[in-house]
């Protein structure tokens, strides 16, 4: 089942037009499903699921988190994206929609929460790049990694150190960060919230509690993907994708 899985991902990855896959496919054992009734909802599920004999079997969840402030929209990757839905751009408050790997954790403090999975900590001078015509577009950088004055080399960035908790553990979510495409969306993370409900810029939002026991879950063997889609755009490519049955979503968000 697992190498069927794969072969699945890697026809999604090779052929257009698709939904955002930010990477090559690897055989994703750990899955976050985040999941909002509408592509304007900013309030949505988040679900974790394990693949164990080839099921899907339920790890945590639902959780309450919050996306963009404007709801999703459709995430550019190397497959492609789908005209007809709503589509993700630089400042437009959407999170992405799609399927995007989970690439490492970061967060102030100088430890990381669990060993499974990369962390790096956020200096007081860590930026994520969204200048749009910069070369570093989409990156996160420190200013101590170069020699040369950083006003030259981007015109507008994220610090990271913020002056409140929301990056005080956060986990980096892989969109557009293959071969960046300008304006296409960048700085997408899985953080906590500003406060309960309360929608964000574009990434992924929940309570404190919740973002640290995905850290202490996510294993970077298990190759884990964020699908975050409208639960009507899930429903439309859960087979192709080998994912969780919506059933389970739904059954899960109503408490059934």
């Amino acid at each position: 089942m697992l190498s069927r899985l794969f072969t699945i991902f890697a026809l999604i990855w090779a052929v257009a037009p698709k939904p955002g896959i930010c990477a090559e496919p690897p055989v994703p054992r750990q899955v976050i499903v985040v999941v909002s009734e509408s592509w304007n909802d900013t309030g949505a599920k988040l679900i974790r699921f394990e693949r164990r004999a080839g099921k899907w079997e339920k790890a945590g969840g639902p959780l309450a988190v919050v996306v963009g402030e404007k709801g999703m929209g459709w995430g550019v990757g190397g497959a492609g994206v789908q005209p007809m839905f709503p589509v993700k751009r630089e400042g437009d408050g959407k999170a992405p929609a799609g399927i995007f790997p989970l690439l490492k954790a970061m967060g102030y403090e100088a430890g990381s929460l669990a060993a499974g999975f990369p962390y790096e900590q956020i200096g007081e001078r860590t930026h994520c790049i969204d200048d749009t015509g910069s070369a570093l577009y989409n990156r996160i950088v420190k200013e101590s990694d170069f020699t040369e004055p950083v006003s030259a080399l981007w015109k507008s960035s994220e610090l990271m150190k913020l002056k409140d908790d929301r990056y005080k553990w956060l986990v980096v979510v892989g969109y557009n960060t293959k071969e960046p495409r300008a304006g296409a969306g960048s700085c997408i993370f899985m953080h906590i919230w500003r406060s309960p409900g309360k929608a964000t810029v574009g990434c992924t939002a929940m309570a404190e509690k919740d973002i640290v026991e995905i850290i202490h879950w996510l294993k970077a063997d298990a190759n884990p993907v964020l699908v975050q889609l409208p639960l009507p755009v899930y429903r439309q490519y859960w087979k192709e994708w080998q994912l969780p049955a919506p059933e389970l979503l739904v059954e899960q968000q109503e408490g059934k």
